[in-house]
């Protein structure tokens, strides 16, 4: 059985689990035939949506597809999230009745208020919280950094499947208002503009012109960007879906460092920026190179180097004198927990960097967790994120220390 397969079957299972265990608890308080009615019938409504879920997913053509998608997906997560926690609660306190009537009576209470909280929370993170854009503002010392770019900031996003977003969407305007607000010296833009299709980006190639930094805007390629996850009818088609996509890009104003560098000229001081293509198969372009891409930089110069996947970071990225690495590909998989010090979400069981700033020696990594979303239509407890990263000189106390501001 393939995959594919396997998860639609095991999704109705799920499903009817779900629905079924939530009728046993329920059907006693369900009197007129009309609610029975409706309840049956919002069960094979959900089995249909699942299965045309499942049968369209592969065969989708269109830049509209992966929106209508995402919005079955997230109706999915709105409804069977909240079931499943009443189910769970009212299943300890059926277990409790036999014992402490009182406790048993508070965990229903608690199960239906904690359901209703879930429900009305998923509603926010797919509306409202999607663009809540929170800006991370850090400080990083970067070894051989000349005085012409003390305090130079790079703004970084990454990730912001422009296919995911409906046409008129204030999401995406309002991100480059955002971000122009910042007053950043240069924008990096770290993979996955789009989801398949290079005409998602048609309808914001004029808004994303709109960014603006004096030293211009940059890009490298992600895995999505190649058009990877869907069915072409032949190799040229998807050929040229990329070749569109290099050409709005260009449009937009940024231009792509795939397997390139350039030096950044401030004062007659450089700072060398580079950039590395995401791992891809043939017959689109080569993977990435470091050493192509950094042959032309003298020795001792300040290298930044966009990534779209940080998973090369320890495996390739450290064997060279690279300061600071920009990554994105990740997504913080769109849900997490982040308070203080303490963060938490299930990317890290996929990776080791996952989100945020990691340090080796004077060396780093910073994983953008993106602005956009593919699957899940919102973020789930972590905001998209805007980067801004402020570069600092070493001092003699503290050579090797970023600041969160």
């Amino acid at each position: 059985m393939k995959s594919g397969n396997l998860g639609f079957f095991i999704g109705i299972i799920l499903l009817l689990l779900v629905d079924g265990l939530l009728w046993l608890q329920i059907r006693q308080s369900i009197q007129k035939q009309w609610v029975k009615k409706i309840y049956i019938f919002q069960v094979l409504f959900f089995i249909i949506l699942l299965t045309i879920f499942h049968c369209s997913v592969k065969q989708i053509k269109g830049a509209n597809g992966y929106f209508w998608m995402e919005q079955i997906i997230g109706l999915l997560i709105l409804i069977y999230s909240p079931k499943t926690i009443y189910i769970l609660f009212h299943g300890v306190a059926s277990v409790c009745k036999t014992w402490n009537y009182y406790i048993s009576r508070q965990l229903k209470r608690i199960g239906i208020g904690l359901s209703f909280i879930l429900f009305f929370y998923f509603i926010y993170c797919f509306t409202y919280g999607r663009y809540q854009y929170k800006v991370e503002q850090i400080s990083i010392p970067i070894q051989h950094l000349t005085a012409p770019f003390q305090d130079f900031k790079i703004v970084q996003i990454s990730d912001l499947h422009v296919g995911s977003f409906c046409k008129n969407d204030k999401a995406i305007p309002q991100l480059v208002k955002t971000i122009n607000a910042l007053h950043p010296d240069l924008i990096v833009f770290t993979g996955d503009m789009i989801n398949n299709f290079s005409t998602e980006m048609l309808p914001w190639i004029q808004t994303l012109k709109k960014l603006k930094a004096p030293y211009g805007k940059y890009a490298v390629t992600g895995n999505h960007d190649y058009g990877n996850y869907t069915l072409w009818n032949n190799i040229p088609e998807k050929q040229e879906n990329y070749r569109h996509f290099l050409e709005y890009m260009n449009q937009a104003g940024f231009q792509m460092l795939n397997n390139t560098q350039i030096p950044i000229v401030s004062l007659q001081d450089t700072l060398w920026l580079a950039g590395i293509v995401d791992e891809t198969p043939s017959p689109l372009p080569q993977p990435g190179n470091l050493q192509t891409t950094l042959y032309a930089i003298p020795d001792n110069q300040p290298i930044i180097l966009l990534a779209h996947n940080p998973i090369h970071w320890k495996s390739e990225i450290l064997n060279y004198p690279i300061q600071l690495t920009l990554s994105g590909h990740t997504h913080a998989m769109q849900l997490g927990i982040k308070i203080g010090q303490f963060k938490w979400s299930p990317a890290q069981y996929l990776y080791h960097e996952y989100d945020g700033l990691y340090q080796q020696d004077s060396r780093y990594l910073y994983i953008n967790r993106g602005q956009g979303y593919l699957g899940i239509p919102g973020r789930i407890g972590l905001r998209p994120e805007i980067t801004l990263l402020i570069l600092k000189k070493p001092t003699m106390d503290a050579p090797h220390s970023p600041t969160r501001l």
